[in-house]
């Protein structure tokens, strides 16, 4: 029986994992990136919380999406030639809460999903899924010894969508 480690980010982490592990994440309204290298044989995982980094962030970590995706070309170690082989997904940036009259453009998930999307756009990575918005919170896993990945919907309590 093989065993396979598994590995959780939480808020505001990044996680790099290789062959017998797995990287899993909770979302809300946070972003979830991964990124996916199957010719170099590794996978990472960030669990965003906000979008933009108030200022330039030079240390690792996934508090905010534009640092995240610095953290991740780094720990994974991807040169240029090796970025465009990444495939990545996105998920999250669900408005959990829907206060009465509030515009969702205006609301924190909504923000969260359209920053993660032109970050990708604007360092012409390779989106193969994106799964934003909308009111559910989603569990990303991905499966570090064959490549695969799932995102799943996480109902919401009371049978709404």
């Amino acid at each position: 029986m093989t065993v396979i480690t598994r590995l959780d980010a939480h808020i505001g982490e990044v996680k790099i994992g290789r062959s017998g592990q797995s990287l899993h994440a909770l979302l809300g309204s946070c972003i979830g990136i991964g990124f996916l290298h199957p010719e170099k044989q590794i996978y990472g995982l960030a669990h965003c919380l906000l979008s933009r980094s108030p200022s330039p962030i030079s240390e690792i970590g996934a508090r905010h999406v534009d640092q995240a995706v610095q953290s991740l070309i780094h720990l994974m170690e991807l040169d240029d030639k090796e970025l465009r082989k990444v495939e990545v997904i996105l998920a999250g940036g669900s408005n959990m809460t829907m206060p009465s009259g509030a515009p969702p453009s205006k609301m924190v998930g909504t923000i969260n999903a359209d920053f993660a999307r032109m970050t990708i756009r604007s360092k012409r990575l390779n989106l193969v899924e994106d799964d934003l918005g909308g009111m559910n919170a989603r569990k990303v896993e991905i499966d570090c010894t064959t490549g695969s990945y799932s995102i799943k919907a996480i109902p919401r309590l009371g049978g709404g969508s």
